[in-house]
């Protein structure tokens, strides 16, 4: 399809619609995806057994403090399960779901277009790489110009027999420290998002300056940063100063583990991870600075422990439970509407 066919519209896996239809949006969230790719198995004898335990909720006392090693936490795999999880979503008065399963976490364009037809929620594939441990092995003889050509394809050509065209770049994934496939990575998708005017998103790594070193690399391969969004501030950028500073350069801050609370897997790093009361106040913090056109908020629902089947909060979360509580500490309907429905349809419209 032609950048002039694209441009002021919006690519779904089901084909192009006007900005206006779009609705309220969950900006990262996933369906069906697959983390098997860097899976790690434990050493010890019964975090081994664990680890390979099928998902059930006499196990959540384990599970919820071992996010990343467990490999049926890590996996979606079956459409009528999406499908029966995200209309609670489309009940709650939901539109759109922006899909960030991309290369390297299980992207399956057939089923995205499968449950978009069968629940009526538009809904938008990402494309590009996420992070090294991940990456195919081919990716390490690849070009940052075949990159770049491919996320270009991704998005004009389609994917798949059936050619479902990809709506944003993303999520590109970020290691902390950045490796050279993840910059490489990362220039590649800013040079494609020049080339086909798409929203860029990126997954920082769990460093406290890596969102602004991702910054930097975007800037320098040319990309727009009004166009870029930065996923994860509510684990990636825990300092305001930085947070502030971000939004100086233009980038759009997501708040995308609405519904986590207390407690993140961590490497290196120790992150006191926000409830979503303190997510809230720091949304409104930046609001008052001035920073209400660069904020949108989703549950980046990735661990099946997060699902209501398994006894998680689910896709709905944010309007059954965050919004009242989002009115209750003064945040007006209006700034609600800018931050789930103004801000995403400008964000995912081709330029």
């Amino acid at each position: 399809m032609k950048h002039a066919e694209r441009r002021g519209k919006i690519q779904t896996v089901l084909g192009l619609i006007e900005p206006e239809a779009f609705g309220i949006t969950l900006p990262h969230e996933h369906l069906m995806s697959d983390g098997s790719g860097w899976f790690t198995e434990p050493e010890d004898a019964f975090e081994k057994e664990m680890a390979y335990h099928p998902v059930t909720v006499d196990i959540l006392w384990w599970l919820t403090y071992h996010r990343f090693t467990n490999l049926d936490d890590m996996t979606f795999s079956d459409e009528q399960e999406a499908i029966d999880e995200v209309m609670h979503f489309k009940l709650a008065g939901g539109s759109s779901v922006v899909e960030m399963s991309n290369i390297g976490l299980g992207r399956a364009p057939a089923s995205l277009a499968r449950i978009s037809r069968a629940t009526g929620l538009n809904i938008l594939m990402g494309c590009g790489y996420y992070f090294d441990a991940s990456m195919p092995p081919e990716v390490d003889d690849m070009s940052e110009e075949e990159i770049t050509d491919e996320i270009v394809r991704d998005i004009e050509e389609g994917v798949g027999p059936n050619r479902i065209c990809a709506g944003l770049i993303g999520e590109i994934g970020l290691s902390w420290p950045m490796t050279p496939n993840e910059r490489k990575s990362l220039r590649a998708a800013a040079k494609a998002q020049k080339l086909t005017g798409a929203n860029l998103n990126i997954h920082p790594g769990q460093g406290e300056d890596s969102a602004m070193e991702a910054v930097h690399i975007v800037e320098e391969a040319g990309g727009d940063l009004t166009k870029t969004t930065m996923d994860h501030i509510d684990r990636a950028v825990r300092e305001r100063d930085n947070r502030i500073a971000l939004a100086k350069t233009g980038i759009v801050l997501e708040y995308d583990l609405f519904g986590r609370e207390g407690h993140y897997p961590m490497g290196h790093r120790k992150i006191d991870l926000p409830n979503d009361h303190i997510r809230i106040n720091e949304i409104m913090d930046l609001m008052d600075a001035g920073y209400t056109s660069q904020i949108i908020i989703s549950q980046d629902i990735w661990n099946k422990t997060q699902r209501r089947k398994y006894g998680g909060w689910g896709y709905a979360h944010i309007m059954d439970n965050v919004l009242p509580v989002m009115r209750a500490k003064g945040m007006s309907d209006k700034d609600i509407h800018t931050i789930m429905v103004d801000n995403p349809a400008r964000l995912f419209t081709f330029d």
